[in-house]
């Protein structure tokens, strides 16, 4: 791919708010390479923002749409509260609407976790319902709303985060594994229907990032250890790091890569396919 390679295409990255999140890096790689942006996010409580933006003048998308525009192409900003489809659905109609259309969908935002993390015999309806609202439910209807724009214009790329658990099932983590599981049937089922309208589907499956992404459980531990959540997150990151056959964890701008390399003409045969990111640690 050269620098340059996306001149001309509009992109949508969902999830893009968080100052060291795969979308954020998805973004500035985008436009790097040349394309215009639209980013969204939700309006995060203070209390929901991690430790690198907790208490320091970042803004979100606003902040990320700043260094999108520092690289020489267009940031369109739009907040949006992905588990209502009413929202999803004004979202792509105003970034198309806004840019004359979507040649690039990415959807890379993902419910926080945390309060998944019990037995499935323990686990709340509630908390179910919300990681399948935003991990699967708004996967599937951004797919489906910007595709309609995308079958008009004569195509287009959807790339999905999916995740090392969308192959992997783990203790604790029925909803979150179960939600990612589904964006792996759904990017396959779309990639069939969509196929013929020359539009793509494919899923990065990434393992152990270092995000910087808040997690209720790693705070709850960290208040339980009276450490800090940096302290805790960085114990956790090592743990991780050691698991992996390659002795670390990936960096937000590797999975972008990826994602960059997928949304790009160089993989206009692909599609359908769930491409793991993790150093190794699951094959399949």
């Amino acid at each position: 791919m050269n620098e340059r390679s996306l001149k001309g295409k509009i992109a949508l990255i969902t999830g893009a708010g968080g100052k060291q999140g795969i979308g954020r890096a998805t973004a500035l790689k985008f436009a790097e390479m040349g394309a215009d942006i639209a980013i969204t996010d939700f309006h995060r409580a203070p209390e929901d923002l991690p430790p690198p933006e907790a208490g320091t003048d970042w803004r979100g998308v606003e902040s990320v749409a700043e260094e999108v525009r520092a690289l020489g192409v267009q940031c369109h900003t739009v907040m949006c509260d992905l588990s209502q489809g009413t929202e999803i659905e004004r979202l792509i109609d105003d970034v198309a609407d806004h840019y004359g259309r979507i040649d690039i969908l990415v959807n890379n935002a993902r419910a926080i976790i945390g309060r998944d993390r019990v037995p499935v015999t323990e686990l709340d309806e509630a908390v179910w319902n919300h990681f399948f609202a935003i991990n699967s439910t708004a996967v599937f209807l951004c797919t489906k709303f910007a595709g309609r724009k995308m079958i008009a214009q004569g195509g287009g790329k959807i790339v999905n985060i999916a995740s090392l658990a969308s192959k992997r099932g783990a203790a604790l983590q029925a909803a979150y594994c179960a939600s990612k599981f589904a964006v792996v049937g759904l990017t396959q089922s779309a990639a069939v229907d969509l196929a013929k309208h020359g539009i793509t589907v494919n899923a990065v499956c990434p393992g152990g990032v270092d995000s910087g992404r808040l997690s209720y459980e790693e705070r709850d531990k960290a208040e339980e250890a009276g450490v800090s959540l940096d302290a805790y997150r960085a114990q956790v990151i090592e743990r991780m790091s050691q698991a992996s056959p390659m002795g670390r964890v990936a960096q937000s701008d590797e999975v972008a890569s990826l994602v960059a390399f997928l949304a790009s003409d160089e993989a206009n045969f692909i599609t359908g396919q769930s491409y793991n990111i993790n150093g190794g640690a699951v094959f399949h």
